[in-house]
C-alpha cells in the first residue's frame, strides 16, 4: 500500500512537472507574440507616420515645385552636346514654404527640401548636430523607425560646399530614401533625371551623373577638401564607379550632391545617387 502511495505522489509530482512546463512554455510563446505583435504595429504605425509626413510636404510644396519644372522643362538641354540655359529671373515666393514646415513641425533644423518628380522622395531636409540625431527622430523630433531625410552635420546649409551629403534609411515600406534602389535600373535614371533642392533662398536643380552600390570603406561621404584637386579625385572615383554611362560628366569645378541609403543586403554596403549642380534659381520674397 505504501509503495502505491509512493508511485501515485511520484506520479503527480511529474505531471506537476510537465504542467509548469507546459504553462512556462505558454506564457513564454505568448510574451514572444505580444512583443512580436507590438513591434510590427510600431513598425506599421512609423511609416503610416512617415507616409503622411511627405504627403503632406508633397502638398505644401507643391505650388513652387510646379513653378520650378515649368523652368526645368525650358532649361534642361535637349543633346548632350548643349548646356542648360542660364536663368536669370529669380523665382518669387510670397512666403517661404520652408518656414511654414518649420512651424508646422516647430523644428528649426529643417534647411531644406528634397524632391524627385514621379518618386516618393519628396519630403524636407534637417541637419543636426551630429549624423546619429535623425536616424530614428523624425523631422516632428518624434521617435520613428523610419527616421529622417537629413544632411551631413558637416556640409553648409545653403549647400555651397563641393559635396553636400544627405542620408536617408531605405525602408521597405517605400519612404524616405527606398526609392534610390531603383536608380540602379538605367530605365528609372532615364525617367527620372533630376533631383530639386528648396533652400531658404535659392532651389538647385542636380542632374545625376553616378549611381553605384559601394561598401563604405569608400570614403564618397568626404566634404573636407585640402585642395581643388582632392575634390577632384573624388569626383573622377565617382564617375569610375557608376553602373550607367549617363554622358554627364563632372569635375572638380562642379558642385554635387551625394544621396545615400543603405541596401539592406549587407550592413555595410550603400546605395549611392550622385548629382552634379546644373542650375541655381535664386528665390525672391
Amino acid at each position: 500500500m505504501k509503495s502505491n502511495n509512493k508511485s501515485i505522489k511520484k506520479s503527480k509530482k511529474k505531471s506537476n512537472i510537465v504542467l509548469y512546463i507546459a504553462i512556462f512554455a505558454i506564457v513564454g510563446f505568448g510574451a514572444a507574440f505580444a512583443y512580436y505583435a507590438y513591434d510590427y504595429y510600431m513598425w506599421l504605425r512609423d511609416g503610416r507616420i512617415a507616409q503622411e509626413s511627405s504627403d503632406a510636404m508633397r502638398d505644401m510644396f507643391s505650388d513652387q515645385m510646379q513653378s520650378i519644372n515649368d523652368i526645368v522643362a525650358l532649361s534642361v538641354p535637349q543633346t548632350e552636346s548643349e548646356d542648360w540655359e542660364e536663368s536669370t529671373e529669380p523665382m518669387f515666393f510670397g512666403t517661404s514654404p520652408l518656414d511654414e514646415a518649420r512651424a508646422m513641425m516647430n523644428n528649426p533644423d529643417i534647411v531644406a527640401y528634397i524632391y524627385i518628380d514621379g518618386t516618393n522622395i519628396n519630403n524636407v531636409v534637417v541637419q543636426g548636430p551630429d549624423n546619429s540625431r535623425y536616424l530614428y527622430v523624425d523631422a516632428f523630433g518624434n521617435s520613428n523607425a523610419n527616421g529622417a531625410i537629413f544632411m551631413d552635420y558637416r556640409n553648409n546649409i545653403d549647400f555651397s560646399d563641393p559635396n553636400t551629403v544627405i542620408y536617408g534609411h531605405n525602408m521597405r515600406n517605400g519612404t524616405m530614401f527606398h526609392n534610390l534602389r531603383y536608380y540602379m535600373d538605367r530605365s528609372f535614371l532615364d525617367a527620372h533625371p533630376h533631383i530639386k533642392i528648396i533652400t531658404d533662398d535659392n532651389v538647385m536643380i542636380y542632374e545625376v551623373f553616378s549611381v553605384f552600390s559601394t561598401r563604405i570603406d569608400f570614403y564618397y561621404i568626404q566634404v573636407e577638401f585640402g585642395s581643388q584637386e582632392e575634390f577632384g579625385e573624388l569626383v573622377d572615383e565617382i564617375i569610375r564607379r557608376s553602373v550607367h554611362n549617363v554622358g554627364i560628366t563632372a569635375s572638380a569645378d562642379d558642385n554635387i550632391l551625394v544621396l545615400s541609403t543603405c541596401t539592406n543586403a549587407e550592413i555595410d554596403t550603400r546605395y549611392v545617387v550622385v548629382g552634379r549642380l546644373a542650375q541655381t534659381i535664386e528665390i525672391v520674397r
